[in-house]
């Protein structure tokens, strides 16, 4: 049980970590236009890699030897880590590209190509930003990744229809920010993307 809740910190930690310092450090690299996981995005995920090696040789001594408990403590955490990296380099596997008039994201196998001017809605999420294409007929929002990549020119152009009006929210219960002024410039602050809602914020 010890070992269990020891490998859970561990494992928070590192993660608390890493999530920390890609914020801080992790730049997207860029090659005629199109972005791609900057190079301490990599290095995450080799070290990620590297732990659930180093993990994963603990745990198969400690079961031949018969130390059963060091070996399904480290046997845990190499599987965690392992999972870790598997979910970590389907995430990175990923590239974008913008310009004043559209967006395109290839992620996870699929390419998406989306004008602003067909844009009707967005939506907060972690690390991302989700925008709906009312042109793509499955009606599913397109995740754009914004800790990994810098979508700047997207990020821009939703602010400005948000204060042109272009979100509205039709529910009579919200008032206070019927248009999501504040919603999308308080999103850009929190994502260390303010500087794009400038012109927008109130002294």
């Amino acid at each position: 049980m010890n070992g269990g809740i020891l490998t859970f910190i561990i494992v928070m930690i590192l993660i608390s970590l890493s999530v920390y310092l890609r914020k801080r450090f992790a730049k997207p690299k860029s090659e005629n236009d199109v972005q791609r996981p900057g190079n301490f995005n990599i290095f995450i995920l080799r070290f990620i890699i590297v732990l659930a090696f180093l993990c994963a040789i603990p745990a198969v001594l400690g079961l031949i030897t018969g130390e059963l408990e060091m070996g399904i403590v480290f046997g845990i955490m190499a599987v965690v880590f392992g999972l870790a990296a598997v979910i970590v380099k389907r995430e990175y596997d990923m590239s974008y590209q913008e310009n004043d008039e559209y967006f395109i994201l290839k992620a996870k196998n699929r390419e998406y190509k989306v004008f602003y001017e067909n844009i009707v809605d967005w939506q907060p999420g972690y690390n991302e930003i989700k925008v709906l294409d009312e042109s793509r007929s499955d009606v599913e929002y397109v995740r754009v990744n914004i800790a990994i990549i810098k979508p700047e020119i997207l990020l821009r152009t939703i602010v400005e229809m948000t204060f042109e009006g272009r979100f509205s929210r039709m529910d009579d219960t919200v008032l206070e920010d019927s248009n999501r002024e504040r919603e999308i410039v308080n999103y850009l602050v929190n994502n260390g993307y303010g500087y794009l809602a400038e012109d927008y914020i109130e002294e």
